[in-house]
């Protein structure tokens, strides 16, 4: 079945939304930072998951995770 709506798509949200979940898990990967907030935005047209870290000297940093899938006639 082709997707017929992009924006966003089912699979872009559940995505997004599995990429959240996965935030203790990267977080164990980091060497030293920690994540602080996690802010989900999955209404916008290509979802983001933007992630608050805070390095081992305390500073605060933001990573943003945005899902974009590309149109299945550019896929082969």
């Amino acid at each position: 079945m082709k997707t017929k709506y992009y924006n966003p798509s089912s699979l872009e949200v559940n995505f997004a939304k599995a990429f959240q979940d996965l935030a203790q898990q990267l977080e164990d990967r980091l060497d030293a930072g920690k994540v602080v907030n996690i802010t989900p935005i999955h209404d916008a047209d290509n979802p983001m998951v933007i992630y608050k870290l805070k390095d081992e000297e305390g500073d605060l940093h933001e990573v943003v995770v945005q899902i974009i899938q590309r149109p299945d006639n550019l896929v082969s």
